[in-house]
């Protein structure tokens, strides 16, 4: 065997969505791509594999009850020979096809590696809304078996193992040169915040919305404030309502969906952004989100309610820690955050050490080292 065969790894990455770089892919679309870019920037060459899940709310229903399969075209485990590891990130929910399929590729390819991650754990309480509580008691039931296929656990954990199987520890990191830092907003005189999610019950949004309506409805208002809410997701119609219900539509605009100029746009608008402040909704105590590592490749200062994983150990002023609770937002504790910290230094000098931050603690190469090593070590000792 040739000393380049030798030395060649090779390997896939499994996601359940097309990713179209020209049609904005949303945040888990570009942490997949930032890390497959990781892998070949490291010398290990990473195909991307399309395993098609279901879209549709119907088939999407469907898949989650008891009897019908999963409905994702996993690949055929033969086209998995000539592959030293796959990667894949956790779907919806484990199936019994999924665990198929990865006993049947280890069967004819017993030294490949199958590293599985699990973005956020534990996630049991995402699960329990009645759609998706039938997908869950699946879920239980076939990650039982993980254990007897799958090589390691990729996740944002502090945990040594997950399903008993051994934790590849990581955090959440982006590709930096995707995403360029704001410009300085116009004033400072109108604070204006953005909070950009796929929103669900766990990013908290009702208790910043509230907090918004409250501050707007004191006799202590002195500022003006405009809330900047970019996304879509399940809690959006019923938050919607209860705005216009308090007609301060014109202080909390909810942008939906953008594309990436339009957002980069508002972005420049804004001095302060926020966090998810509900993951103590589903048992979370520590943040490793997408969203976080935007904002810092942003250089925006941010307001966050759990630790987040990157500044434990690298304490920073530029984020407000504020309670993980069900209480509103006090928004003038943020006014009085932003006035403070924008009274320090300039916005530029304030948004380049943002940036100079997340170049030091987050660049998606840095976050994915472990991995790399891994893969490499015991591709090597089977070679």
């Amino acid at each position: 065997m040739s000393q380049r065969m030798l030395n060649q790894v090779d390997g896939c990455y499994l996601h359940y969505r097309e990713i179209t770089p020209d049609k904005n892919p949303g945040g888990i679309e570009k942490k997949v791509t930032a890390q497959i870019k990781a892998f070949n920037d490291s010398g290990i060459s990473c195909d991307f594999i399309l395993c098609k899940q279901p879209e549709t709310t119907g088939s999407k229903v469907l898949s989650c009850l008891p009897f019908f399969s999963d409905r994702i075209e996993w690949p055929d485990p033969e086209s998995m020979s000539k592959y030293s590891f796959i990667y894949m990130r956790r779907p919806r929910f484990a199936s019994k096809e999924l665990i198929r399929f990865i006993k049947a590729t280890k069967k004819r390819n017993p030294d490949i590696k199958i590293i599985y991650e699990v973005p956020t754990y534990p996630y049991d309480d995402e699960m329990k809304t009645p759609v998706l509580y039938p997908a869950l008691l699946k879920d239980r039931a076939n990650r039982k078996q993980l254990k007897k296929c799958v090589d390691r656990i990729a996740g944002t954990t502090t945990r040594e193992d997950i399903f008993c199987i051994p934790v590849l520890p990581m955090i959440n990191g982006i590709d930096l040169s995707s995403i360029k830092p704001k410009k300085p907003s116009p004033s400072l005189n109108e604070i204006n915040i953005i909070v950009v999610a796929r929103f669900e019950r766990w990013h908290g949004l009702d208790r910043l919305i509230s907090g918004t309506i409250n501050y707007f409805k004191s006799d202590s208002l002195e500022r003006n404030v405009v809330l900047h809410v970019v996304g879509t997701g399940s809690v959006i119609e019923a938050l919607k309502r209860e705005v216009e219900n308090s007609h301060f539509e014109r202080s909390i605009v909810f942008h939906g969906y953008c594309g990436k100029e339009e957002l980069n746009e508002i972005y420049d608008k804004c001095s302060l952004a926020v966090e998810s402040l509900g993951f103590h909704r589903i048992g979370l105590t520590t943040s490793s989100t997408l969203k976080s590592r935007e904002y810092l490749a942003k250089g925006i200062p941010f307001v966050c309610a759990n630790a987040t994983d990157v500044f434990i150990n690298n304490p920073v002023d530029f984020c407000l820690r504020i309670p993980a609770d069900e209480s509103p937002v006090d928004i003038q504790t943020l006014l009085d955050f932003h006035d403070q910290l924008y009274a320090s230094e300039s916005q530029e000098s304030l948004i380049y050490r943002i940036r100079k931050f997340a170049e030091t603690h987050i660049g998606i190469n840095q976050t994915m080292e472990r991995i790399v090593n891994y893969i490499k070590e015991v591709t090597v000792e089977t070679q």
